[in-house]
């Protein structure tokens, strides 16, 4: 396990407020990388490497033989059952003994501190590189993510869907952690700066409640979530969950699913200019009475009978009243494709 000067220099300053004695810490090679004498610091001690060798302390006194070495004790530091690491406390071996378990404990856990980190970096780099190759579509090599696949027990020939989370507070960052990981989501990710990743399967999905979700982070985030696809598909998933997140902004929502999405949304992703010139197209030879008429007319279904009583006219004056917009528009309201046309130009027209 190599050992950095920043980490040596943490547990040297960390033992020393404990004894008040210089302290020496020691690579396997016998090299002092951190010292509360800077003037050691990159020096051989002998006796250190002898106790990394051994596994065994090494005690220094008058007449020692041991080459860049002064009184006191050398303790061997172990990790996983290996010696990785030599403390040393200089000063008079027989006093010092008291504090042998101690200062070991104490790199120890520094020392498993820095390892846990390492295989916590190794763990979110290959995540990231599972994660981002599949919702970007960029497979480099296809070997190393089917590797990943298995590691984290994806079956390629299940569906999955993505689900996109943006945080502007990037603190809530450990709580969606920690939410995702009570879910049983095994692919769920931070993307720099302000993205949270999350690739369900429709197992793990089930367990996913939208409006527990939207309660505990109301105010706090909003998201969105793509549909499910084969795995080799899921740049698509995220592409969609992206819109869907951004309809979820605009609606001042935590969350939106795009299977959920509306006509009405499709309309807000069309330029205002666009809506009104499509609106304008269709509509504007139609008085506002008119424009009445034909909105509840769609209000009751295209059911004559309901619009005509919510109107209070008579049936056959309703029909009227629509052949002649259809004249003027050149649609008829009582032919379903021509109806669909005209109430999409109303939703259009917001005015109306």
């Amino acid at each position: 396990m190599e050992l950095s000067k920043q980490l040596a220099a943490q547990i040297v300053n960390a033992v020393y407020e404990v004894v008040e004695n210089d302290i020496n810490l020691i690579n396997t090679s016998g090299i002092i990388i951190g010292s509360t004498n800077p003037r050691r610091i990159g020096t051989f001690h002998e006796a250190g490497c002898e106790a990394v060798k051994t596994g065994t302390p090494i005690f220094v006194d008058n007449g020692h033989t041991f080459k860049g070495a002064q009184n006191g004790i050398n303790y061997p530091i172990f990790l996983d059952g290996h010696p990785v690491a030599a403390i040393g406390i200089t000063g008079n071996p027989n006093e010092l003994k008291q504090f042998g378990f101690l200062i070991t404990k104490i790199t120890e856990v520094f020392l498993k501190e820095q390892q846990l980190n390492k295989e916590l970096l190794s763990e979110n780099r290959s995540l990231h590189y599972l994660i981002t190759s599949l919702i970007y579509d960029n497979i480099q090599n296809q070997k190393q993510l089917e590797l990943l696949l298995e590691k984290y027990q994806i079956d390629p020939s299940s569906e999955y869907a993505a689900m996109s989370i943006k945080m502007p507070d990037t603190s809530l960052e450990p709580s969606l952690r920690f939410y995702f990981a009570a879910l049983g989501c095994r692919l769920s990710l931070y993307l720099y700066p302000n993205e949270w990743i999350v690739i369900f399967d429709r197992e793990t999905f089930a367990r996913f409640s939208s409006d527990e979700f939207a309660s505990k982070f109301k105010g706090r985030v909003y998201s969105g979530m793509g549909p499910f696809c084969t795995l080799y598909q899921l740049d698509q998933s995220y592409h969609s969950a992206q819109i869907a997140r951004e309809h979820a902004l605009q609606l001042n929502a935590v969350f939106c699913n795009i299977e959920d999405i509306s006509i009405e949304f499709i309309l807000e992703s069309l330029p205002g200019n666009i809506q009104k010139l499509y609106a304008d197209h269709i509509l504007n030879s139609l008085n506002p009475k008119e424009l009445h008429i034909l909105k509840t007319y769609f209000t009751c279904s295209l059911s004559l009978k309901d619009a005509s009583e919510a109107l209070f006219i008579h049936k056959n004056t309703l029909q009227y009243q629509l052949d002649k917009i259809g004249e003027k528009t050149g649609l008829n309201p009582r032919v379903f494709q021509d109806a669909f046309l005209l109430q999409f130009a109303l939703l259009c027209r917001q005015d109306v």
